[in-house]
């Protein structure tokens, strides 16, 4: 499993009419948190070198504290590999309050230029399923 740790601040367009940020938005934020993920371990360059895709296959939310304009947050991202399965964890965290606003997790594949899934690349499983290892990006 690894890990990756994404901050972003929340923006005034990304609320809806009660003032706090519209649920569809953590899924943007998940999928930011993904990429930065991919890019911070090195599995992009293998991904694009191999011409895949990740696609999401799979999501589930848990919204629990709302997040407010310019909230400053934090996601802690895990993404792991057992059994052919790439899954993974986001944490959605206010960086001020230290609370947790959602916790999304799910399940992706790699799919071609052709749109057919395919096996997870060797080196990416390698990664994915070596030690622990934390990298921080804004």
């Amino acid at each position: 499993m690894k890990k990756s740790t994404f901050d972003l601040t929340v923006m005034g367009y990304e609320l809806d009419s009660f003032g706090h940020v519209n649920n569809a938005v953590y899924l943007q934020y998940a999928e930011s948190a993904l990429w930065n993920f991919l890019r911070v371990n090195g599995l992009l360059e293998i991904l694009t070198a191999e011409g895949l895709f990740p696609v999401i296959l799979e999501s589930r939310q848990r919204y629990i504290h709302e997040l407010k304009m310019f909230d400053e947050v934090k996601i802690d991202t895990e993404v792991s590999c057992t059994c052919g399965v790439v899954s993974y964890k986001h944490i959605i965290r206010n960086k001020n309050t230290g609370l947790v606003s959602c916790r999304i997790s799910g399940k992706l594949a790699y799919v071609n230029s052709e749109r057919i899934i395919c096996d997870i690349p060797d080196r990416v499983r390698e990664c994915l399923e070596g030690e622990k290892n934390d990298h921080n990006e804004k």
